[in-house]
């Protein structure tokens, strides 16, 4: 995925990048194989954009992950989900608000493993937990869950924050998580069914007054977020890459 993009290479502007689809260049290779194509551009220019497409492919041949990430616009972040570390993440909480309202879970899976971390047990391991990773996916995080993470924690994330609320649109996927997985025929079984943010709150009520079974359902809500969200990482990743 990072090979066919120019968008970061120096000296290669959004219209030169097109004219390069329109010569059928679409990886870093092509381009370096046909330079001949490229005679009216000057020495100086395309001296420029050799080098740094050196420089990219060193780097990816180092795999360095931060290169990229500071390269690569935010917008193309996504073409760094296969090379580094991701961590779905989904927060529950009693409110809305960051400032007034407290975080009642973290879940964080890796692609293999759901960690669910709980206020009042393990929740401060969170925090460490996250700078584990490169990348965090989440649906609507960039609003909410990393905002509401960071000012629990006190701790700003240096990290590439995918959110698939956004980029799901490119893909006329709109609305809600739960929506946009039941168009997708993601289906969390009848446990799970009228289970929402508003009745998360309530299970966490539930759960304080002594219900543990609520915490488990609760639980078993927020894993499936987590793991849901990979599944709807793949699915953007196979929809980009049918264009290429």
């Amino acid at each position: 995925m990072l090979t066919k993009t120019f968008s970061h290479i120096e000296g290669i502007t959004p219209s030169f990048e097109k004219l390069l689809g329109d010569y059928g260049i679409q990886q870093w290779d092509d381009f370096m194989a046909q330079l001949h194509l490229f005679s009216e551009v000057s020495k100086a220019k395309l001296e420029k954009i050799i080098n740094s497409l050196t420089a990219s492919k060193e780097a990816l041949a180092k795999n360095d992950f931060h290169y990229f990430k500071n390269a690569l616009k935010p917008k193309e972040h996504w073409r760094l989900s296969k090379m580094g570390k991701i961590a779905y993440v989904d927060i529950e909480t009693t409110g809305l608000s960051r400032w007034s309202d407290e975080i009642t879970l973290i879940g964080i899976f890796d692609g293999s493993v759901s960690h669910i971390y709980v206020n009042g047990k393990n929740l401060q391991d969170a925090r460490d937990k996250l700078n584990e990773f490169d990348i965090v996916v989440t649906f609507n995080g960039k609003q909410f869950d990393m905002p509401f993470i960071e000012e629990y924690f006190s701790h700003k994330y240096d990290i590439v924050h995918l959110d698939l609320r956004y980029m799901l649109k490119e893909f006329g996927l709109q609305g809600g998580l739960k929506r946009i997985e039941t168009q997708l025929g993601i289906n969390r079984g009848s446990d799970l069914a009228g289970v929402d943010g508003f009745e998360a709150v309530r299970l966490w009520n539930q759960y304080k007054r002594g219900n543990q079974g609520a915490l488990q359902k609760l639980l078993r809500y927020n894993e499936q977020d987590i793991v849901n969200l990979k599944t709807l990482l793949e699915y953007y990743l196979e929809k980009k890459q049918s264009y290429f």
